[in-house]
């Protein structure tokens, strides 16, 4: 399992809001944006559907 770093945007009450998640994944990339738009969702209360993942960088923890 590797941290990743997550860059999304979502629109919301006509507004883009863009942020990033931390997640842990393994080394999938369909894995992972498949497991940042499920955080997404639930933490900015739209539908799955509606998140676009801009991209995704591994994190390195000390």
């Amino acid at each position: 399992m590797k941290t990743f770093e997550v860059n999304y945007s979502v629109w919301k009450k006509n507004k883009p809001v863009h942020g990033s998640v931390i997640i842990q994944s393994v080394e999938d990339e369909k894995e992972i944006v498949k497991l940042a738009k499920l955080d997404v969702s639930t933490k900015e209360r739209v539908f799955i559907q509606d998140v676009k993942i801009l991209g995704f960088e591994p994190t390195f923890e000390k």
